[in-house]
């Protein structure tokens, strides 16, 4: 019987019930599977056959009660009745079981414990959905680390089989070994495990035994441990992108359009101040310029410059320059000298200089080098914003971002890097695009290349 009980163990749907009749008494067990797969033993219900009949109903009478209550007739499983001893409760045990349950399959199992068998049984049974070890890995398109599963024992695999994989961990203090147990590609269904490796930065090839359903070993890693944090701490930890440390220093050049009302200059503002308390205990130097809309008289326009109102000064300095700013009227209401900012950033780098990111965040999009069919007039110093835009990302390896209340097709061009909207920045991920995080990142978890 241990055979047939064996396979029912391993495919059972909902559940799986085992009723265990001896000389004793009567109990009821169940095998489920928990969230992930696992099966696991569960007692339901015990008794003496002086306790059952002490109410003065006879055994068949208490037995069918308690059947009724414990015992689906009629489910997707079935229900199994193992009989290790002979006598009148037990063979009145029996009928009521299987006037409730005509289709209980009953065996005889002398000198075996129930519990211990099923116990035994569940944890060799093979594994009812697939196990990946949870990798980071950069997604193609656009070099974010994303979540994926590198396949370690797929649905089906007997304990005792092993499984070998190449990762490589990147941090110094080694990386988290999360196991997983999936319903399908893209639905993970729960973590089986989630343990700590000491092992040194580099490639490591992994190999891993799956013990029973629900335990995977890694017999050749000295030092795991279970790791005591959360998942969701793990993955709110998972950098964005994963980078190496640069010598350079970072510099974030922060361009704000002052047009407008107080309400509006303190909307895009509020966002620039809150990436620079993000930085204040980073190195990273902070400059500030303000700039507005030209002004265009009746027979030549006006020039007014960007403002610089702070250059490359601390966290606490910059705050001061973002407090000190004030609205002014629009004097052209369809675009901004965006394009005397970009030329007067590209005066003051120098080559080998900072790692240099420009924030833009406005309105209006740049005035054109010349007339187009929107009509906006040209630039009064013909800068062509769109070459110096190009010459700042490519000689000068400026990161670009914008925050725009704007709806210009130009703000796409302005932010490469990462384009929001001024009412939903999310500024982690502003600063990790930038690349102004770059020297803190940490990637807790094996790494993998695509291919």
């Amino acid at each position: 019987m241990s055979a047939s009980l064996y396979e029912l163990i391993a495919s059972f749907v909902e559940r799986l019930t085992v009723v265990e009749i001896d000389v004793t008494g009567i109990r009821f067990f169940e095998v489920r599977a928990d969230e992930i797969g696992t099966p696991y033993v569960v007692r339901r219900a015990a008794a003496k056959w002086s306790t059952l009949t002490a109410t003065g109903d006879d055994v068949a009478d208490a037995v069918g009660r308690v059947a009724r209550e414990l015992v689906s007739p009629d489910g997707l499983d079935h229900t199994v009745v193992l009989q290790t001893a002979v006598g009148p409760e037990q063979e009145a045990s029996l009928r009521a079981l299987t006037a409730w349950c005509p289709t209980a399959r009953v065996a005889d199992t002398p000198g075996a414990s129930a519990g211990d068998l099923l116990r035994d049984l569940v944890a060799r049974v093979p594994l009812r959905q697939s196990y990946d070890l949870i990798v980071a890995r950069e997604r193609a398109a656009d070099g974010r680390l994303e979540l994926a599963g590198q396949p370690l024992f797929g649905a089906g695999t007997q304990p005792g089989q092993d499984a070998h994989l190449t990762v490589t961990c990147t941090d110094p203090g080694g990386m988290l070994l999360a196991v997983s147990a999936w319903a399908g590609p893209l639905e993970p269904s729960g973590l089986v495990s989630i343990d700590h490796a000491p092992l040194p930065a580099g490639r490591h090839t992994l190999g891993a035994v799956l013990e029973r359903p629900g335990q995977v070993r890694f017999p050749g890693i000295e030092g795991l441990r279970p790791h005591p944090g959360s998942w969701t701490e793990v993955v709110a930890g998972l950098p964005v992108r994963l980078r190496p440390p640069s010598a350079r220093p970072a510099h974030l050049v922060c361009a704000i359009e002052t047009t407008g009302t107080q309400d509006e200059l303190e909307a895009r503002c509020h966002w620039p101040a809150y990436l620079v308390d993000l930085l204040a205990d980073t190195p990273t130097q902070i400059s500030v310029m303000s700039y507005g809309t030209h002004v265009f008289g009746e027979r030549h326009p006006v020039h007014v410059p960007p403002r610089v109102v702070l250059w490359a000064g601390s966290a606490a300095e910059a705050r001061l320059a973002l407090d000190s700013l004030r609205p002014a009227p629009p004097t052209y209401p369809s675009a901004a000298q965006v394009e005397d900012v970009l030329a007067e950033l590209r005066l003051r780098l120098r080559t080998g200089g900072a790692r240099t990111s420009l924030l833009t965040v406005g309105a209006r999009p740049p005035h054109p080098r010349r007339v187009g069919g929107d009509r906006v007039p040209p630039c009064p110093l013909r800068h062509d914003w769109q070459l110096l835009l190009r010459d700042l990302v490519q000689r000068h390896d400026v990161k670009c971002a914008a925050i725009c209340d704007g709806v210009s097709p130009a703000w796409e061009r302005l932010g490469p890097a990462a384009l929001y909207q001024v009412d939903a920045v999310d500024v982690e991920e502003l600063a990790a695009s930038l690349d102004l995080t770059s020297t803190g990142n940490v990637l807790t978890l094996p790494f993998v290349a695509h291919g």
